[in-house]
């Protein structure tokens, strides 16, 4: 699993680091969905990450990783894999939200 600097956080596969790591993110890679969660409390915990973002087809159970946001105070967005549909984000209320004033 590697590790860079950042107080945005990707939790990614190896194929898709090298992106997120180019717009200067924090990145954890991994292999599969049985290590999301893990990766993501431990980084946001030690890191003092804010946002973090994850692909789509890392995640097994969305509703818990999104407890887990809420509970630890930090905005998740669950991002398209790729040769998914994007759904619309509001940016300014998500930006908000990370700057606690949403």
């Amino acid at each position: 699993m590697a590790v860079a600097g950042g107080r945005i956080l990707a939790i990614v596969d190896r194929e898709t680091a090298p992106l997120f790591m180019g717009v200067g993110a924090s990145v954890v890679e991994v292999a599969g969905s049985e290590e999301v969660l893990d990766a993501f409390r431990r980084s946001v915990v030690e890191n003092g990450v804010r946002i973090v973002l994850v692909l789509k087809h890392l995640v097994e159970d969305e509703e818990s990783l999104r407890r887990e946001a809420d509970r630890l105070g930090v905005t998740l967005l669950i991002i398209p894999s790729m040769g998914e549909k994007a759904e619309p984000i509001d940016v300014k209320k998500l930006i908000a939200r990370a700057l606690g004033f949403g």
